[in-house]
């Protein structure tokens, strides 16, 4: 996850290292991404989330080696989130628009498989008074993607006091489902 919300911090790092950029096409979800290729087997990649507005770069190939160490570049030289912030920030932001943004940055910045530690700043986010809160916990798990989330969005959608935030849980339900991650 990056800290600056714009592509200008990826792009410098990309020429800084004489990456060329590859030529993406528009998905039409809304979300943009641009493509670096580093050499043969491996690719940067930064996306912007059109929901959150936020930036998320990895990095993909088949050279593992190769992979670890262009990540542990990009962790010294880009201003990124690390763990320990997203896993404080829904606790630590009072105004429910920016409490909303930390859960999406947390979502975003989980990795791919369930990690018990971010579940207590997520389960935070899902009990919080504000509906815009709730909903953007709700859609934080479709970033996330982890399979233990799948009965909790269901719950959810099935129950919560508001009707915003059933909605957007179900949303989110049809998500885990089309993944296969749901009802299985």
């Amino acid at each position: 996850m990056l800290k600056q919300r714009d592509w200008a911090a990826a792009e410098a790092f990309a020429k800084r290292h004489g990456w060329a950029e590859q030529p993406t096409e528009d998905s039409g979800t809304g979300r943009m991404s641009r493509i670096w290729v580093v050499d043969d087997e491996n690719h940067f990649q930064v996306t912007r989330d059109r929901a959150s507005g936020e930036f998320t770069c990895f990095f993909y190939g088949t050279d593992r080696e190769r992979l670890g160490e262009l990540l542990e570049e990009a962790e010294r030289e880009l201003d990124i989130w690390p763990p320990a912030e997203l896993l404080e920030g829904p606790y630590e932001e009072a105004d429910p628009r920016r409490l909303a943004q930390s859960v999406f940055r947390l979502g975003l910045g989980a990795p791919p498989i369930h990690s018990p530690e971010f579940m207590p700043p997520l389960a935070h986010a899902m009990a919080h008074e504000q509906p815009m809160v709730r909903a953007a916990a709700a859609r934080a798990t479709a970033y996330m993607e982890w399979p233990e989330l799948f009965p909790i969005v269901k719950v959810m959608a099935e129950s919560d006091a508001d009707e915003r935030v059933r909605a957007e849980a179900e949303k989110i339900v049809h998500v885990y489902r089309r993944a296969g991650l749901g009802d299985a």
